[in-house]
């Protein structure tokens, strides 16, 4: 495994329970990946060029978008600190993959402090990995569990080097100080752009939510919502509707991550405009069936996904079931890459999966032998989507009653 966030830790215990050796690689010192708070931030404030990149891209008063009974892994409850809320603190998303190595014994598969520089294929279906402290070592099969929440994108906008107020990616973003009393405005129409807009609109003077099209969402007062950004002049922002923001202070980057596996061999996988193909069922190349890459959707609910994935291919490799051919695993790729583009959706968001994610996980379950999602799953994830449309600012105050949290 490559990464010890939640996909590494239970890609670890998937592996451990088929009687597999293990071995997990973790470029830090820590468990847990981007749930790791760091109250720290880089150089470069927009994430391009940092002279000490980091990994994570909390901030401060995050707080999960999903109540902890959506994302607990299967056969290891998530309770809350007071043992009654629903929605937690990155502060106890941390604590509960702490508990879940110590429950799990994951500990002494860790190394740490040691980063993965090359993966490259071998024969038979090896893989030969080279890591920072020791030569070359030949594994059966690999796990890439590295994350895509650490290399921000920043699209292009013309005289973006002309801007006089500060630039940044929200990676770098940890608490709303530094915009009191200014004008602020946002590029992004996820999550972090909603949650950024409304944190700093509280103490800034005016904040601005631009994006290329915003969602229904209810945001109360102290934001205006604007259209995608042109062009800047100074202080001014031209807007694609020819409108214009004047005397801004800061403009913050909430469009997302890039997928990079810097270390990995060419020709395992392609990534162009950030969608990592050919993988069949969104895991493993047909040509390479010894490897997957987990965690790559998004608009998911992470960690039930992760270890589904995981379990479907660690039993691929333990002879439960067997792979299609690579010529049948080649047309399914082909098959859902028009499904893709039939979707019109942009080829940077084809990993976004949002509703095709229940059959999805249903899919790899029902492949490997695995029970199904429980019956309260799907329409308690779609009960929260909707309330976080209507009420932005209180859905997770409200009783749900799909069934006990």
């Amino acid at each position: 495994m490559i990464g010890a966030g939640a996909a590494g830790l239970v890609a670890a215990r998937e592996c451990l329970r088929q009687g597999f050796e293990v071995k997990v690689f973790e470029k830090s010192s820590y468990i847990g990946g981007v749930w790791q708070y760091n109250s720290e931030v880089e150089d470069d404030l927009l994430g391009q060029n940092p002279k000490k990149p980091l990994h994570g891209s909390l901030y401060k008063s995050l707080c999960t978008n999903l109540p902890r009974k959506l994302m607990a892994f299967r056969d290891f409850p998530f309770e809350a600190e007071d043992g009654v809320s629903q929605f937690v603190s990155h502060e106890r998303a941390q604590a509960y993959l702490d508990e879940f190595v110590e429950r799990f014994d994951l500990q002494p598969v860790i190394e740490f402090d040691t980063s993965v520089e090359s993966l490259r294929s071998a024969k038979e279906g090896r893989w030969r990995i080279k890591n920072s402290k020791t030569e070359e070592s030949l594994f059966d099969a690999a796990m890439v569990c590295n994350g895509h929440y650490s290399n921000p994108r920043v699209p292009e906008i013309t005289g973006m080097e002309t801007f006089e107020g500060v630039l940044m990616h929200s990676h770098n973003y940890r608490t709303p100080d530094m915009f009191k009393g200014k004008r602020v405005a946002l590029f992004g129409a996820a999550a972090s752009a909603l949650d950024l807009s409304v944190e700093i609109s509280q103490v800034a003077e005016q904040v601005y939510w631009c994006a290329e099209e915003h969602a229904d969402i209810d945001v109360g007062e102290g934001i205006v919502r604007c259209g995608a950004p042109k062009k800047f002049e100074s202080r001014n922002l031209e807007l694609e509707s020819g409108e214009f923001i004047n005397d801004l202070d800061a403009f913050i980057f909430c469009t997302g991550y890039l997928y990079r596996f810097s270390f990995l061999e060419d020709g395992i996988v392609n990534v162009v405009d950030n969608w990592v193909h050919p993988l069949y069922m969104e895991l493993i190349p047909p040509a390479h069936p010894t490897i997957a890459f987990v965690g790559l959707p998004y608009a998911v609910i992470p960690f039930p996904l992760f270890e589904v994935q995981v379990k479907w291919f660690t039993q691929s490799l333990a002879g439960k079931f067997d792979l299609p051919s690579k010529e049948e695993m080649d047309k399914w790729c082909d098959a859902h890459a028009d499904h893709l583009c039939g979707q019109n959706r942009k080829q940077r968001n084809f990993h976004k999966m949002g509703a095709e994610q229940y059959a999805y996980m249903n899919r790899l379950a029902r492949d490997c032998g695995s029970d199904p999602l429980p019956y309260w799953f799907q329409p308690l994830a779609e009960e929260i989507r909707k309330q976080r449309l209507v009420n932005a600012l209180g859905y997770r105050d409200m009783p749900y009653e799909c069934t006990e949290i």
